[in-house]
């Protein structure tokens, strides 16, 4: 397969599969480009059929195929069924996007699709690493190479013989997955992942790599201070979070959660003064300590009190 792409647009490869197809159609799949380079979202999509192979100088004799949806943003995987076909005849297709300009792009690579279904399924990810965070298990792996790649699927077990169980409902489109969700009083987790295509076959799964945690559950606690995972989580930018914070017996006396960004540097510190000891409610605004509304993305919720800290790790959403 190869990808030609002219003025600011860019489209990606172009792929089919004949998963939830009827006999008489297919699938295709492609990646979403943007209005400039890789930002944003085109305006308008043109996608082609034709019995014999789409190159630039036949694409206006090949047959437009309507109701083609439009554009998203770019990077998002687009999909449409194309009904209709005869089985068994072999048919060529190909897209190209239009941006706010009337700029067009090249051709994607070209697809053949002569009813024969995908059924190999990609390698076994590889690369997997394990690390402990402060409130999670980060577990990392490299990409795979597959250009009808479509996500990957992290397990966990409390023993590397397993069973393991999926943690992530919907594929990850991303090589990292941080687990907030070790039960309480797990001592070791092991991880396993798993690469899926577009076609939905599922790869082998990674050799299992493990992790021993040195501390209670997924926060590290200390002197009976501790934080529970807030809610909701992921959580909007309009939404206030919920944090639950365990205080000893002393009391909030002195105590503070402080908020960080994925970069370390503090974003809001709110002070525990003045609270009974017990779990208690403590609700962050989103708003940094200058009173702006805090940006999307990963922080870091630690409650401090003498030498104890424990920390949660929260995500913000648009």
């Amino acid at each position: 397969m190869f990808l030609v792409g002219l003025a600011a647009l860019l489209v990606a490869p172009m792929l089919a599969h004949a998963g939830g197809a009827a006999e008489d159609s297919v699938k295709l799949s492609w990646t979403a480009p943007g209005d400039d380079g890789a930002i944003g979202a085109a305006s308008l999509y043109e996608l082609r059929i034709s019995a014999t192979p789409i190159d630039a100088s036949n694409w206006s004799s090949a047959t437009l195929v309507p109701g083609v949806p439009a554009p998203r943003s770019a990077g998002t995987v687009q999909s449409f069924n194309v009904t209709g076909l005869t089985n068994g005849n072999t048919y060529y297709f190909a897209i190209r996007a239009e941006d706010d300009a009337g700029n067009w792009s090249g051709l994607s690579n070209v697809l053949r699709w002569d009813w024969v279904v995908d059924t190999a399924p990609p390698a076994a990810p590889g690369g997997v690493t394990v690390t402990r965070d402060p409130g999670d298990v980060h577990v990392h792996w490299s990409p795979n190479a597959e250009p009808d790649l479509a996500g990957y699927t992290v397990y966990r077990a409390t023993s590397s013989s397993g069973p393991y169980t999926a943690l992530n409902g919907s594929l990850l489109n991303t090589t990292d997955y941080y687990d907030s969700t070790v039960p309480s009083g797990t001592s070791q987790v092991w991880y396993e992942v798993t690469a899926s295509d577009q076609s939905a076959n599922q790869s082998a799964r990674s050799g299992a790599v493990g992790v021993t945690l040195t501390t209670t559950g997924t926060a590290t606690a200390g002197a009976d201070w501790s934080l529970e995972t807030g809610y909701p989580n992921p959580s909007s930018l309009s939404s206030p979070v919920t944090i639950p914070v365990v205080i000893p017996a002393s009391g909030g006396a002195g105590g503070t959660i402080v908020i960080t960004d994925d970069a370390g540097h503090q974003v809001r510190q709110l002070s525990l003064a003045g609270l009974s000891s017990g779990r208690q409610l403590v609700t962050w605004d989103g708003k940094n300590d200058a009173g702006r509304d805090a940006a999307p993305g990963v922080y870091r919720v630690s409650v401090m009190a003498g030498g104890a800290r424990s920390t949660v790790r929260l995500v913000r959403v648009p």
